[in-house]
């Protein structure tokens, strides 16, 4: 959905993306979502379907490079 801005569930198009504004900001709002993980701000953007409800979530770059510190990859 992200890059393509199609609905891999139903293929639709009405796609609305709630990205990060505010990262200074501490409140969840529209614009912006805040998971704590272990003291540190983890900040996601949403893509969802207006078509079916399907959502995807996205980490940002930041927080890849946190999570990727923070736990160690499992191998396959």
């Amino acid at each position: 959905m992200k890059s393509s801005g199609k609905c891999p569930k139903c293929h639709g198009e009405n796609i609305l993306v709630f990205e990060n504004k505010n990262k200074n900001s501490k409140k969840s709002t529209a614009d912006y979502e805040v998971i704590g993980a272990f003291g540190k701000q983890i900040f996601t953007s949403r893509y969802v379907c207006c078509d079916c409800g399907y959502t995807e979530r996205y980490f940002d770059d930041e927080s890849l490079e946190k999570l990727k510190k923070k736990y160690k990859k499992i191998r396959g």
